[in-house]
């Protein structure tokens, strides 16, 4: 295997597509610093699977794509291919029989990539296996990059294991090791999950089988009970069917008779009728005399009142005038004498009214005078006393002050010497303190470290709780979803078996289709042909159209009974169908031809506001009956409203107008509205929720799928998450360790601090205290001798004020006792001359206000007399007028009442002629209430067994999901008490009541969980054998490889040990193996003693030494596990001259056993190459090859 070519588009810096040919041989890459020759090696990395970014010396994968120059844009890819040619060597078996394979890599800016074998989209595991134990993969010892032939000496033993098991070609067999590994961790988890599963099945069982014995027992009751049940509602049903056909006659047969009677007494009531409005025109009449004779007499009776009141009011007014002018002349009296009375009042109140005033100013003045006095000397008495008091306090606190004055002189000293005593005890603690928060900071920032790592681990366990309690949430609800899916399908599986059975068995059509489609049935299924084709031939009008669920109610009301037709395109076939019914007697049936046209509709469709469709438009039907169904639907139209029927009707005569709620106008003008009670409606309804429960059922199936996938995948989740958790509580309890000792220092560090802090708080707190209490005792001190003056100047001041006030109430004193008697006897004069005052006025007041009510009384005295005088005028004109009116009505009274006597006579003959019309229909209304009262039997017995037939249908239906219609037959000739089995059937019900909650699912999930805990139990021994068979896996790879190292080892250190002097021109080296006790894997150590100095480490040898070193053992493990090619990029760099000529010989040996590609700048390995490509870069960032061939 070699490589071929190697084609480049947008890698790196190769914008444009690039070839490179490899031949046999050596192949040499050469151009100036810069210009891309390390992106060739970069290529061949990345093509084989490289996927490391930093490998590939950038940052990011999307570094490989070509990012643009001066005058291009970026690429928005990358892609290189390698074609690798078949030369009869080591080839993958896989592709043995092709020539040549092609392997290619793209990588597209927004992160997509594509892996080709050969064209064919493959995975990046399957090109590493194309390479694996070749040496010649992306990790192989076969491409040495620039820099890295130096880190093969300083790697770490184990790194350089690597190179060994990739040409002892184990590395495979180490990725199978890791693959078995991986299975037996997962097998393992696998184990405990089971394990976990089959305990919890078990004691599910244990409980299920329980449950299951009693939900049979359950189910053969509640069998038995609906058999009794169904028995006793079959011979109700029938006894109840048979009323209503007896009731049915008796109806059809009264209704005739009462037909007959209305007839009868509808011409007697159209004679009834004329006479009735002969009579009430003469009762208009009679009305219209008695009301104006009525009227009349009144308006005379009216008249003579009137008359009667004008006398009386006349007579009135002439004696109600002579008493009011008596009553004015009294009052004129009595006005004078009240008027000299207040005049004299008057002058004797004015006169004591001023010499109360005059007595009261003096009064108060004096009073003033008084009070002022009495005022001052109770002040002046107050003062003294205060005075007096306040100067033997003032002594008494000048004797205190005195004291406290000795005793804080005292108080100071005491103070002044503690405070010595207490700064030298400050001073020992303060370098305490110092040495102890030396020691626990240190503690702390142990401590905070600690912290912060246990805080990163106690975030990454609460990230994982959280995310495993959310995951466990969401597994619960997942669960709980799939339950409901489960639930919800069962549901509708059941209800949609139910339907389809009452579809098939032709329930809701009438008795002789259901009959005719049952034969139909029975007869195809013993003829050729598909069965269901050949039923399709003859269908019932509701199983041929279908509409949507808005339509419904519209298709019900305009087909009506002919939902019951039979269509059939087959003349001879529906002949068949009618002597059936006729042989069998079961029943009618009406049948129309399935293929039948012509039929043009009555004129031009509706069209405006309210006119919705026209309802052949909306329903869908079999090709074979579309032309039928078209013709009955052919002058109907759906309308938004009846009244827009009503509105329409008379300009498209012959449509019939139908609303989506069912409310029909038929072309001949019958309006049908209400609620549909048709039993027809049903089969539509049913078509249409069989069809919606099948979409539901694939809905739900999908759903339950869905979410079954989901939760075994959230399930798988949750394992991984419980094994991250366990790890992270490990490391945090690790922590919590570190950390509570470092708690412990640092408390230990704390209470030392705190206790000389408490101590060094409490020294300056008593310093503080002490040097207040000085501060305090100054102060006080000074107050004090303050206080003191102060005290001895007050004295003087309270003496000399005593005195002064003393002097000034004496002078007071002598004039107060002659100023209190006038007062007093002031006082008396003014209140008595002012209470006579008062009286007098009061006096006054009542005589004026006597006075005022006279004058009004004369002023309304003299209004009336005039009124009085006007009045009698008007009353005696007006008694002359009404006379004279009065003798003209009783002329008009008379006239009146002859008029109203001839209009009775003519209404009486009238009345006895009707009183005979009556007394006829009265006859015949008292017949038609007997017949219409047996009617109303007849009909209440019938709607009361329609009743109790629809309720025993509803009954049954809801509880067992049958017609009862259709068993009622099978237990017609069955003989049974029915008040035993209702008393048996109460009993079974009564026994299922008392069995409580039953899982009538339990029998089913019993032996679903059996089968389940057997499959595991299977399962689980099948883990357990796997886990053994994955561990003896892993044993013989163990073995292989351990076997295949060594002895690629041993050969490999013969070999460096002959090629390390070749190269160095003499000295000694050789591998030695190392344990690791972490991996517990041998690693490889390398001694090179070159020549004149003494065996040493690697890592002490020149720059020069190391490179040469790692060659040669390069070139050793070449020479046993020769490479298909070989890739060298700029590892002659670091050699001097001399010793890259005895490197171009090793390279030459190489060569013979693979192919060789060198990038170097070296001119003597130019030499060497048969063939060089050269890079360029004539624009920036832009790399070119050319090439020449020097052979």
């Amino acid at each position: 295997m070699r490589i071929k070519k190697l084609e480049l588009v947008g890698f790196k810096s190769f914008k444009d597509r690039t070839v490179v040919h490899f031949d046999a041989g050596i192949t040499g890459i050469v151009g100036p610093n810069g210009c891309g020759k390390s992106n060739i090696v970069d290529a061949l990395q990345w093509v084989m699977g490289e996927m490391s970014a930093k490998h590939l010396r950038g940052t990011s994968m999307n570094d490989v794509i070509f990012g643009g120059a001066d005058g291009y844009a970026p690429s928005g890819m990358a892609e290189v291919s390698m074609v690798l040619e078949n030369d009869g060597g080591p080839f993958p078996a896989q592709y043995a029989n092709f020539s040549e394979i092609q392997v290619t890599r793209r990588l597209h800016r927004s992160g997509d990539s594509e892996y080709l074998i050969n064209k064919e989209p493959a995975r990046l595991r399957d090109i590493h296996e194309i390479f694996m134990d070749t040496g010649a993969g992306s990790k192989g010892f076969s491409i040495i990059e620039q820099g890295a032939i130096g880190k093969i000496v300083v790697a770490k033993p184990e790194d350089r294991r690597v190179l060994i098991e990739e040409a002892a070609g184990i590395t495979k067999f180490k990725a199978r090791k890791r693959e078995s590994q991986r299975k037996l961790q997962a097998t393992e988890q696998n184990l405990i999950r089971i394990g976990d599963i089959v305990t919890e099945l078990k004691r599910q069982i244990e409980s299920l089988q329980r449950q299951a014995k009693k939900a049979a027992r359950y189910r053969e009751l509640r069998k038995e009970a609906q058999e009794l049940d169904l028995m006793i509602s079959s011979k109700d049903y029938a006894k109840f069917r048979e009323a209503a056909i007896t009731a049915r006659h008796t109806i059809e047969n009264g209704d005739l008779s009462v037909q007959t009677i209305k007839t009868q007494m509808s011409e007697l009531e159209g004679q009834n009728q004329t006479e009735r409005l002969q009579q009430l025109e003469l009762e208009k009449r009679l009305e219209g005399q008695q009301i104006e004779f009525a009227a009349l007499n009144e308006q005379v009776r009216e008249k003579e009142k009137r008359i009667q009141e004008l006398h009386f009011e006349v007579e009135q007014a002439k004696r109600q005038a002579v008493m009011q002018g008596d009553l004015r002349a009294e009052a004129e009296t009595r006005r004078e004498m009240l008027e000299r009375e207040v005049n004299s009042l008057r002058e004797s109140y004015e006169s004591t009214y001023a010499e109360a005033q005059r007595l009261e100013a003096e009064f108060k003045e004096l009073n003033e005078r008084y009070q002022h006095v009495q005022k001052r000397l109770s002040e002046g008495d107050a003062e003294i006393t205060a005075a007096r008091r306040e100067l033997v306090l003032n002594e008494q606190a000048k004797g205190q002050f005195q004291v406290q004055l000795e005793s804080s002189k005292v108080r100071m000293e005491e103070v002044e010497s503690r405070i010595q005593d207490s700064q030298v005890i400050l001073e020992d603690l303060n370098g305490k303190k110092i040495e102890f928060d030396s020691e626990r900071k240190r503690t702390y920032e142990a401590l905070e470290k600690e912290r912060q790592m246990q805080l990163e681990i106690m975030h990454d366990v609460e990230n994982f709780e959280e995310n495993r309690k959310t995951l466990d949430a969401d597994v619960k609800n997942r669960r709980e979803e799939v339950e409901q899916y489960k639930d919800k399908l069962n549901e509708v599986v059941s209800r949609l078996y139910g339907l389809e059975n009452l579809h098939s068995n032709f329930e809701g059509f009438q008795a002789g289709v259901k009959s005719v489609m049952l034969w139909r049935r029975q007869q195809v299924e013993t003829a050729q042909g598909t069965s269901e084709e050949m039923v399709a031939q003859m269908l019932p009008m509701a199983d041929v159209v279908e509409v949507s669920k808005d339509y419904e109610l519209a298709m019900e009301a305009a087909l009506g009974n002919r939902l019951q037709l039979i269509l059939s395109n087959n003349q001879d076939d529906v002949l068949k169908a009618v002597d059936y019914l006729k042989e069998s007697k079961a029943g009618r049936s009406s049948f129309f031809s399935g293929d039948r046209r012509g039929g043009e509709s009555v004129g031009q469709a509706p069209t405006g506001e309210g006119v919705d469709i026209l309802l052949k438009d909306v329903v869908k039907a079999p090709e074979n009956f579309q032309e039928a169904v078209a013709y009955m639907l052919k002058d109907v139209v759906v309308v938004d409203s009846v009244r827009t029927a009503l509105r329409l009707r008379g300009d498209y005569p012959g449509w019939t107008f139908v609303t989506r709620d069912g409310d029909t106008l038929s072309a001949d003008g019958v309006l049908t509205g209400g609620t549909p009670e048709s039993a027809d409606s049903g089969v539509l309804k049913r078509r249409r929720e069989i069809k919606e429960l099948s979409e539901a059922k694939e809905e739900w199936a999908g759903k339950l799928a869905l979410s079954q996938a989901t939760l075994k995948k959230q399930e798988e989740r949750l394992e991984s998450l419980a094994a991250d958790l366990e790890t992270a509580m490990k490391q945090r309890a690790e922590r919590e360790i570190k950390v509570a000792e470092l708690k412990k220092d640092l408390e230990r560090a704390d209470r030392e601090l705190n206790n000389l802090q408490s101590a060094l708080d409490r020294q300056n707190s008593d310093v503080n205290r002490l040097m207040d209490q000085k501060s305090e005792q100054e102060s006080k001190i000074q107050g004090l001798e303050t206080e003191i003056e102060t005290f001895i100047g007050k004295r003087l001041e309270l003496e000399n004020r005593v005195q002064a006030l003393d002097k000034e109430l004496e002078d007071y004193k002598s004039g107060v006792e002659g100023m209190r008697e006038r007062v007093t006897q002031l006082r008396g004069d003014s209140a008595s001359k002012t209470q006579e005052a008062e009286g007098r006025k009061r006096q006054l007041e009542m005589m004026d206000a006597q006075l005022s009510d006279v004058n009004a009384r004369i002023a309304r005295m003299s209004e009336e007399v005039e009124q009085t005088s006007t009045s009698m005028s008007e009353n005696q004109i007006q008694l002359e007028e009404e006379k004279v009116a009065l003798e003209r009505m009783i002329g008009q009274v008379q006239n009146v009442q002859g008029e109203l006597s001839r209009v009775k006579d003519e209404y009486e003959k009238l009345g006895m002629a009707l009183r005979g019309v009556d007394e006829q229909l009265l006859n015949l209304r008292r017949q038609q209430n007997e017949h219409e009262g047996s009617l109303n039997e007849a009909r209440l017995t019938l709607e009361k067994s329609e009743l109790r037939m629809a309720s025993l249908e509803e009954h049954i239906q809801e509880r067992y999901m049958t017609e009862l219609s259709a068993v009622v037959d099978q237990y017609k000739d069955r003989e049974a008490n029915i008040e035993e089995s209702q008393a048996m059937l109460d009993d079974l019900r009564g026994r299922l009541q008392r069995m409580g909650e039953v899982n009538l699912a339990a029998v089913e999930e019993y032996d679903e969980i059996s089968q389940r805990y057997e499959f595991l139990n299977q399962q689980q021994q099948d883990l357990i054998n796997a886990k053994e068979q994955l561990k003896k896996v892993i044993d013989r790879i163990n073995r292989i490889c351990n076997k295949r190292f060594k002895e690629t080892f041993t050969s490999v250190n013969e070999r460096f040990k002959t090629v390390f002097p070749v190269l160095f021109g003499g000295g000694e080296a050789h591998l030695t193996l190392i344990e690791n006790h972490e991996s517990g894997e041998m690693g490889i150590d390398i001694t090179a003693k070159p020549p004149g100095k003494k065996p040493q480490s690697v890592t002490l040898l020149s720059g020069g030494e190391k490179a040469l070193t790692a060659v040669s053992l390069i070139f050793s493990i070449f020479l046993v596990k020769p490479s298909p090619y070989c890739l060298l990029d700029e590892v002659d760099a670091p050699l001097d001259d001399a010793n890259v000529y005895r490197f171009n010989d090793l390279v030459r040996e190489m060569a013979k056993r693979s192919q060789i590609i060198v990038v170097t700048h070296n001119k003597n390995t130019m030499e060497i190459a048969e063939k060089l490509y050269g890079v360029t870069m004539q624009e920036k960032g832009v790399s070119k090859m050319v090439s020449v061939n020097i052979s």
